[in-house]
């Protein structure tokens, strides 16, 4: 158990509450003791101009991205996270979090959306020729510009993951159903080949 003080001047008297005490009515505190403060404010102490957010959160429909991603953040005042729309709201909020954290990391060490934009778009570019396999991440990739944030941000999203309950397999086959379709190339059997070989 903690002792509290429960008056306003040093000199008060210190009681021994836990938590339990903490949540009974005033009346079963006993006669003698005094009641503790409100442990809360009250809304009205925070002004919504006093309130400034941090960051905005929203879902987009997955095309109405900047790019080809499910997760983005865009510096500003505040920074703006975009989420691509998906059914389950737990892989909502693993992706803002995700984004959260590689947006502040990014900004402690420098790293611009200009540079992290640039290279996703490029990425992409080469994903679209075969250059990348359709599973991999430009994050994990090791000239990424924030490899090492987004690391970071996918440790903690893992981690909170398995706190909630989500299959990372299934997540992963959420967000890999989201980003454009593998491109199937028909090869045709040269005739020419055939010709040649019966020769």
């Amino acid at each position: 158990m903690t002792a509290y003080p429960l008056g306003g001047s040093s000199g008060a008297s210190q009681h021994n509450l836990s938590s339990s005490g903490l949540r009974r009515s005033p009346s079963n505190l006993g006669s003698g003791i005094p009641r503790p403060p409100s442990l809360l404010r009250p809304r009205s102490l925070v002004r919504k101009r006093d309130a400034k957010p941090l960051f905005t959160i929203s879902q987009v429909p997955h095309k109405r991205q900047r790019y080809e991603t499910v997760g983005d953040w865009i510096p500003g005042s505040p920074a703006e996270i975009r989420v691509s729309k998906m059914k389950d709201q737990r892989y909502v909020f693993l992706v803002a979090l995700h984004e959260m954290i590689e947006y502040e990391l990014c900004k402690m060490h420098g790293v611009t959306d200009r540079e992290v934009v640039a290279f996703d778009v490029n990425f992409e570019a080469e994903r679209s020729v075969s250059l990348h396999p359709n599973d991999a991440e430009p994050g994990d990739h090791p000239k990424a510009p924030y490899r090492s944030e987004h690391g970071f941000a996918t440790m903690v999203e893992m981690m909170v993951a398995k706190k909630m309950g989500v299959s990372w397999s299934d997540y992963e086959k959420t967000v890999l159903a989201l980003g454009p379709k593998p491109r199937r190339v028909a090869v045709k059997p040269l005739a020419s080949a055939r010709s040649r070989n019966s020769r």
